[in-house]
């Protein structure tokens, strides 16, 4: 698992102490978490399924929006931070010794690129493996659930990842599957594949239900107020992939739900952000060092990402820059997920 995606702070605190009189508005150390973890995502989320609600064609016309502000906000940086997290840890100063101990990382890439070339469906059907357990184990620290029973984290992270991605393909499958054949260089797919991978995503589907309300039914006996909340999440997602274009869908809870709180993860670490104790800093200027910090990654990706769509698809159109976005994710996704451990040491699965 990447250093960077999982770093990990408490997501529950105890109710905070106020000296303020019982009659006064009191704002707890849960409700603060409430605010910073789930706030916002609903909000976004929340938008994405009235919008699909009122006009799902809207979503499709601007598919590629989501993504594209990712790009600048929340999504590329968090990700273009394992630069930064691998030499903190590692302790390493000096450009060439960074480079040196970042060939690894550049090694999995060109791997990851091979294999998109020569095998392209073995390699997006394992990008969405990893990428189901990425936004489910993302979300299970993120939502306060990392130190529960490895029965209840399977659970949450395989519930999670399948609703994120299961409706999309099962209810859009043809949309769905664009992107994806575009870098393969295969255009659009058979009415045949179409019916298996619609069949396979709707089981995938049902999969996710059952396990996200097991997930939930479990919770309730301990934590009801953390179980309605989970559920309440899993309903918004679940509308908006099977409602919204899967592009604009899986886009929006990209940007608003697991690069956000990514992002206010390693916002909320010192390693990250190089600050002994950031909690002592705004949220929103620890997210702004956080971008600031992913610069010396960020900066090549923007460099790449423009001249990869103009020389595979003749123009850098919002369309094709998204395209390659994804591109993108697929040759970084291996290394990503296996790039040293953590370091706080928490584990999602041990």
């Amino acid at each position: 698992m990447s250093r960077s995606n999982t770093i990990a702070f408490p997501s529950e605190f105890a109710e905070a102490k106020s000296p303020a009189s019982s009659r006064s508005l009191r704002v707890t150390a849960v409700g603060r978490e409430f605010l910073r973890q789930r706030a916002f995502p609903w909000i976004l989320l929340s938008g994405g399924v009235f919008l699909a609600l009122i006009d799902p064609t809207v979503t499709a016309s601007v598919s590629w929006l989501p993504f594209l502000v990712s790009l600048f906000v929340f999504g590329m940086p968090h990700g273009a931070m394992d630069w930064t997290i691998q030499n903190r840890l590692d302790g390493l100063n000096g450009i060439l010794r960074q480079t040196i101990a970042f060939i690894p990382y550049l090694a999995l890439m060109a791997l990851s690129t091979i294999l998109l070339v020569y095998v392209p469906v073995f390699t997006v059907v394992a990008f969405m493996v990893l990428t189901t357990i990425h936004f489910g184990t993302a979300d299970l620290l993120a939502t306060g659930h990392g130190q529960e029973s490895l029965v209840r984290r399977v659970l949450f992270i395989a519930g999670r990842g399948c609703l994120i991605l299961g409706p999309a393909f099962a209810f859009h499958t043809q949309s769905a599957w664009k992107p994806f054949g575009l870098l393969a260089g295969m255009g659009p797919a058979s009415p045949s594949s179409i019916q298996t991978v619609a069949i396979i995503s709707g089981t995938l589907l049902f999969v996710g239900v059952l396990l996200a309300l097991s997930h939930v039914v479990l919770t309730f006996r301990a934590r009801p107020r953390a179980a309605l909340l989970d559920l309440f999440e899993s309903a918004l997602i679940l509308m908006l992939t099977a409602l919204a274009s899967p592009l604009f869908a899986i886009g929006l809870f990209f940007l608003s739900t697991h690069a956000y709180r990514h992002s206010v993860r390693l916002s909320s670490d010192p390693i990250a952000v190089k600050n002994d104790d950031p909690e002592s800093v705004p949220l929103w200027s620890r997210l702004l060092r956080m971008h600031w910090c992913s610069f010396p990654l960020l900066i090549p990706t923007f460099v790449v990402l423009p001249i990869w769509a103009y020389v595979q698809f003749g123009s850098i159109d919002p369309y094709a820059l998204v395209t390659v976005t994804i591109g993108f994710f697929i040759i970084t996704t291996l290394p990503t997920s296996s790039a040293g451990p953590s370091s706080s040491g928490l584990s999602p699965l041990t």
